[in-house]
């Protein structure tokens, strides 16, 4: 598996967890839909070390705020 596999692997697990829609995820990283898309269809993504803080940062933000409190 290569690098952009693992990308599109981990991005789609993440969205699943979460349970967003293809646009909402985009929209929580603040990138386009389609681009979103494409690295989910495992054509990379230029920074992908900062796509995995973002949606590791996101996890947590998201859950601080259901939890009504700070992690």
């Amino acid at each position: 598996m290569n690098e952009n596999e693992k990308l599109a692997q981990d991005v789609k697990a993440w969205r699943a967890k979460e349970g967003f829609t293809a646009e909402a995820a985009a929209k929580v990283l603040g990138i386009p839909r389609r681009t979103f898309e494409g690295i989910e269809q495992g054509r990379g993504f230029r920074y992908p070390v900062l796509l995995r803080v973002a949606i590791k940062s996101k996890t947590l933000s998201l859950r601080a705020i259901l939890k009504g409190s700070p992690d």
